[in-house]
């Protein structure tokens, strides 16, 4: 992947100062949702974490995470401890050089007798990490934040401290980058460094601070080198996990730990293994590197500041166990190689490590004997020098893996598979359980989520009740190593229909079982979870237009003529089908969507009367969240957001009381729009609280959702709500008026302190990046702390329940055994409402509906959509409660006063459970929200 240039800075960069981009903290690509820059609150100078130390940041296995580091060279104190200074020796620009590299050594403290030179990040926690376990480390992307660097030799250090430096001063050879391409000034476009021949030569980049006269070396052809260059290939020196003693370990010596390994495969796309020493792992990075050759003999290599991503995945310590046995040192996987470190005082002890380490990996991952092990090793394996200045020294095998790909086993394999799919035929389910691999390791996975640990799988066993009769047609085999093995089997059911299932398989000492099963069984032409009913199209547009070509799934609210309203309950369905309750006409929400072309796919199932946030109620509830497998899917408005999260449909119609469009939009990574209230009609919509519904959409970009509003509500067009006029919205908004602000393009932004308990650390990390945005766009952020906000979700909840009871008790009372028990709940508290009380909070609703209004006048909230990802589809009720009381205390503020409210996704790692953030505005502000929110992320605009 190659990252996008920066415009270079002002003056043009010249050849001899390095050709390339200055990433500035915050500045240019940043690849993951998760970004640490450096600054005074975020490094260790000379210091590596340990125990106790509090984490900056924490994470779940998986997750990739952006991190500025920042080399040493040009802050220590033997260089004056400025790095403009330093670099200005150079003909470095001010504007060239790091703001952060000029904080910290302005700042971050270190004793320069006592601490180690090395800046790193401080800990980035991960979560259910234990010690045991072991924390793998990605180097994902590497992009150069400045285009030079320097290479250091200090008196006493080095190979040969005996011969150099030769003079009194100790020696800092900058080096300049350049592209290999001139025209190329991407961050991580091919480059090489150079080192002058001599210090006198001729040429750009001769070193100011070692520059002694000397003669031209001559050639025969006359022409003189000026220096010498060589190919970079950015790694990280220090990766590592904290220490288990309270003490900070020196940045030095590398060691189990991990540390200043300085073993230039980890460039990206290797991997190192550490041992977690300590909970939550603790995991830093630093000691950024250009390029360094094995040994690193001068004392270090080309050093100079990266803007890295790194993924963190933890292997639990029986997985880890299984797959290398006891790690006595780092260990390293590139894609070529496995590399096996060795550690010592000398050499020989660290090539001794390195050897032992390398014969038991062979013994562990292959099922080598170790005497066959050694001699391999002799014959086909390289052993490196990693460097020889750490203290420490280390040596790295090279064991390629080619040397270990086969065929082994495969008939013995092939009948373990066979056994199976004859238990799966008979649902043999003691045959089935031992198939699996006993322990909390073992995966199944299928379209409704991941089942972990052996137990839980066999109790999904014991309540699925056997499978479709099925036979396998192919299988494929592809070797990992002797001991595992990926097959993927296609199978076809008796009924009709084509499956795919891919299996890990492992040989231990009974024989060959399964590790990891991913099942993909035949689609159903209609998933009852997600649709009630469907057509091709159900309902065919009625006029071309703005959404010509575009699909809709229709929340079972509205009025579709023709069909009639189920509300998600299937005796109410029921009932309106005994009774003939054919609705005559599209309700207008509908209708406003056909005339400008789109297309009716289906009516979509919700929670029931709507009456809830999760999708988990309704006859086949939850639907599978094609976002997040295993997580629940969010509602009410839970099969219109499926359809479009799936890709069935485009465009998801539906209503919005508490959050009933936002919180589905944010569990599936989703845009969705709840409307100023009134500004669209509600005629033919099912009411669950009129003084709260409104009506809404859900799509994958906004660019569709912006359509979608113009098709809708066309007299608030995009120039109305930008213009310094637009100080209204329709009359049939029944709110007060309220001023949009001058320049809408640059609204106010207001962020409320009081509604975050309870938020998650990820979803608070993705928040405060999101006002860093809006700040660095210069737009002015202000906290408010609203008198009477404490009261909003009470007297919601009140009023809510009472006309939720007003709309439905009659029919509820009449039906007790029809809802889901968790919606009835909802419905007999609302009907044993005390009068007084709902008296009082109707009351109230109009007073504090004004008081907030007029407190949060023509300017912008932002907010988290949820307080976290969603819940699993297994949490319990009381889970469940504690979500859905938080989420409220996020979501009532615009369905109490009437705003229009945006939720949009948080970029996210991949493989991250969706989260998303919102924003609320003025009555009547729904496009200035959508072109506020495209310039926050906008990696997210693009369909998806």
């Amino acid at each position: 992947m190659t990252s996008p240039a920066l415009a270079p800075s002002s003056p043009e960069p010249r050849p001899e100062i390095g050709v390339g981009p200055i990433l500035q903290r915050g500045t240019g690509p940043i690849r993951a949702a998760h970004y640490v820059p450096a600054g005074v609150d975020t490094v260790l100078w000379g210091r590596l974490p340990a125990a106790g130390d509090v984490p900056i940041l924490s994470v779940d296995s998986g997750t990739e995470v952006t991190i500025d580091t920042v080399s040493h060279e040009g802050l220590l104190d033997d260089q004056g401890g400025d790095p403009v200074a330093f670099f200005a020796v150079h003909g470095v620009p001010r504007n060239r050089v790091l703001d952060d590299a000029v904080e910290i050594a302005g700042l971050v403290p270190r004793d320069s007798g006592i601490d180690g030179p090395h800046v790193v990040s401080r800990p980035i926690e991960v979560r259910g990490a234990r010690p045991g376990d072991v924390l793998g480390i990605t180097l994902v992307e590497a992009l150069r934040r400045v285009p030079y660097g320097v290479i250091s030799n200090r008196h006493g250090r080095g190979a040969l401290p005996d011969r150099f430096p030769a003079g009194p001063e100790n020696v800092s050879v900058f080096s300049p980058v350049m592209p290999n391409d001139p025209t190329d000034l991407a961050a991580d476009a091919p480059a090489h460094g150079s080192v002058p021949l001599r210090t006198g030569a001729p040429g750009p980049g001769a070193d100011p601070q070692t520059l002694t006269p000397g003669p031209e070396i001559g050639l025969s052809d006359g022409v003189v080198p000026a220096r010498a260059t060589f190919p970079l290939r950015p790694f990280l020196g220090i990766m590592g996990v904290a220490v288990a003693e309270t003490e900070r370990p020196h940045s030095v010596p590398p060691g189990m730990h991990g540390g200043n390994i300085d073993v230039s495969l980890l460039v990206p796309g290797a991997t190192i293994y550490l041992p977690v020493q300590v909970a939550g792992a603790l995991a830093y990075v630093g000691d950024p590197h250009f390029a360094q050759g094995d040994g690193e003999v001068s004392l270090t290599a080309l050093e100079a500041s990266l803007r890295v991503t790194v993924r963190f995945d933890l292997v639990s310590a029986t997985a880890a166990a299984a797959r290398w046995g006891t790690l006595s040192a780092p260990l390293i996987e590139t894609p070529e190689f496995l590399v096996p470190c060795g550690l010592g005082d000398t050499l020989d002890e660290a090539m001794r490590a390195c050897v032992s380490a390398s014969i038991g990996l062979l013994g562990t991952r292959f099922d080598m004997e170790s005497h066959l092990a050694y001699a391999y090793l002799s014959a086909a394996t390289d052993f490196r020098i990693s460097q020889v200045v750490d203290r420490v020294v280390g040596v790295h095998a090279t064991i390629r893996r080619s040397d270990f790909e086969g065929d082994q086993n495969l008939g013995v394999l092939i009948a373990a598979s066979e056994s199976y799919e004859e238990a799966l035929a008979a649902n043999d389910t003691n045959a089935l359980d031992a198939a699996f691999i006993e322990g909390l390791d073992t995966l199944r996975a299928d379209a409704h989520g991941i089942l972990r640990g052996s137990e839980a799988i066999s109790r999904f066993r014991g309540r699925r009740g056997g499978t479709a009769r099925r036979e396998v047609v192919g299988r494929d085999v592809r070797w990992i190593d002797p001991h595992n093995a990926l097959m993927v089997i296609e199978t076809r059911t008796l009924a009709g229909g084509r499956g795919l299932n891919t299996q890990h398989w492992t040989l231990g000492p009974g024989g060959w079982r399964i590790a990891l099963a991913q099942v993909a069984a035949p689609a159903a032409a209609i998933d009852p979870a997600v649709w009630r009913i469907v057509g091709t199209p159900l309902v065919s547009a009625s006029a071309d237009g703005l959404l010509a070509g575009e699909r809709i799934a229709v929340k079972d609210l509205f009025a579709v003529a023709g069909q009639r309203i189920g509300a998600g309950v299937p005796a109410y369905l029921a009932e309106a089908e005994s009774e003939n309750e054919i609705e005559p006409v599209h309700a207008p929400a509908l209708a406003a969507l056909l005339e400008a072309g789109a297309e009716v796919t289906g009516i979509a199932q919700t929670d029931e009367f709507a009456y809830g946030l999760t999708g988990t109620s309704g006859p086949h509830a939850p639907a599978a969240n094609p976002a997040a497998p295993g997580h629940l899917p969010g509602g009410s408005t839970s099969g219109p957001a499926v359809a479009v999260a799936s890709g069935q449909v485009s465009i998801g119609l539906g209503t919005d009381t508490a959050g009933s469009i936002r919180v589905p939009a944010a569990y599936q990574g989703l845009w969705g729009l709840r409307t100023t209230h009134g500004l669209v009609s509600r005629a033919g919509v099912l009411p669950l609280a009129p003084s709260f519904d409104a009506v809404g959409w859900l799509t994958r970009s906004p660019e569709l959702l912006r359509r979608v509003l113009e098709a809708s509500v066309p007299e608030l067009s995009p120039a109305a709500a930008l213009s310094a006029e637009a100080n209204s919205v329709p009359e049939s908004v029944p709110l007060p008026e309220v001023a949009l602000p001058a320049h809408p393009r640059r609204p106010h932004i207001l962020c409320l302190p009081d509604l975050l308990t309870g938020v998650d650390p990820d979803v608070l990390s993705a928040y405060h990046a999101a006002l860093a945005r809006l700040a660095s766009q210069g737009l002015t952020i202000t906290e408010l702390a609203p008198a009477h906000l404490a009261e909003v979700p009470e007297v919601f909840r009140v009023v809510q329940a009472g006309e939720a009871h007003a709309a439905h008790g009659e029919w509820v009372a009449a039906h007790p055994d029809a809802l889901d028990p968790a919606v009835a709940e909802r419905f007999r508290a609302a009907a044993n409402l005390d009068p007084a009380v709902l008296t009082a909070a109707t009351a109230r609703l109009p007073e504090l509906r004004a008081h907030l209004n007029a407190a949060l006048g023509g300017r912008v909230v932002l907010l988290p959509t949820t307080p976290g990802p969603a819940p699993r589809v297994d949490a319990d009720p009381a889970e469940l409660d504690r979500v859905r009381a938080h989420t409220l205390r996020l979501t009532t503020l615009a369905s109490l006063t009437g705003r229009p409210a945006l939720a949009f996704p948080v970029p996210r790692a991949p493989g991250a459970l969706p989260i998303g953030l919102s924003l609320i505005g003025p009555p009547g502000s729904e496009h200035t929200l959508l072109a506020l929110a495209e310039t926050l992320f906008p990696s997210t605009v693009r369909e998806i």
